[in-house]
């Protein structure tokens, strides 16, 4: 009686030892197979996007690498055009310095096209920046984005004959919001032949309540430390004590051996992060 027993105690033993075997395979191959749904997911995405976004291909460029020791500050404006951005130009002019627009849908209109015939004309860059600037709606999806950019794209070259190689995402590459997608567009992008900017000095003028002081001291810190420093600032609704801070920036940086150049020679720059 005690050997039966115990013969059922094993027995009832190994099968549970095969059973709780058999749940671990059976959940690393579930394991296993989502990972791979969600690889061919991504690789979908990617897809899609190269038949569907059929007009975001950028035109070609040529990338000029910077003398040894040749000191060049590459200026950009972002969220124009407006009302500012002729008095930037002007400014601009004066210095005979070229900068770059990063612009936004919203600045496009009927009245604002004589600013980007000017910004053409007098051998600006124009780089694409968004059509929809609010962050949760441009980046709630690789989609979201090429679309987007390809809808600013199109407006550009059908409505302003300009076509740009160049982009900045709002925010920067290092946005909270397009973290989650930031590898996957960068590179969709780049495949459609187009650079990403970032910068590496910003006049920090569209956070808070900037004073003409406070930008130039920001922009002042930094810039100094590079040969070839691309600086942010912006030429929106609002930025007027960024015009006002604009003659003692090109003043300073001119005094100190700068020229000012746009970006649409110079190699692709953003911020290298861990994904």
């Amino acid at each position: 009686m005690g050997k039966k027993f115990l013969s059922k105690r094993i027995i009832g033993f190994i099968s549970e030892l095969i059973l709780f075997a058999a749940a671990v395979w059976i959940g690393a191959l579930l394991g296993k197979s989502k990972g791979l749904m969600e690889e061919n997911a991504a690789e979908s995405v990617i897809e899609t996007s190269s038949s569907t976004f059929s007009l975001l291909k950028a035109p070609a460029r040529q990338i000029n690498q910077p003398m040894e020791g040749e000191k060049i500050c590459y200026l950009t404006f972002d969220d124009g055009p407006s009302t500012n951005t002729g008095e930037i130009l002007d400014m601009l002019k004066e210095y005979n310095a070229k900068a770059t627009f990063f612009v936004i849908g919203e600045g496009l209109t009927e009245e604002n096209r004589p600013i980007l015939e000017r910004m053409k004309n007098e051998g600006h860059s124009i780089g694409l920046h968004a059509y929809n600037h609010t962050y949760k709606e441009l980046y709630a999806s690789t989609e979201s984005l090429l679309a987007d950019y390809e809808k600013l794209y199109s407006l550009l070259r059908e409505d302003y004959h300009i076509e740009t190689a160049l982009f900045r995402f709002p925010g920067g590459s290092a946005c909270s919001y397009l973290k989650p997608h930031r590898q996957v567009c960068i590179e969709e992008l780049q495949r459609r032949g187009f650079s990403c900017f970032d910068w590496q000095v910003s006049g920090e003028d569209a956070i808070g309540y900037p004073t003409v002081e406070s930008i130039q001291q920001n922009v002042f810190k930094k810039v100094f430390d590079y040969n070839t420093p691309i600086v942010l600032l912006h030429d929106g609704r609002g930025r007027g004590k960024t015009v006002e801070a604009l003659p003692e920036i090109l003043k300073r940086l001119q005094d100190g051996g700068y020229r000012f150049d746009s970006l649409e020679h110079r190699p692709e720059y953003f911020y290298r992060m861990k994904e």
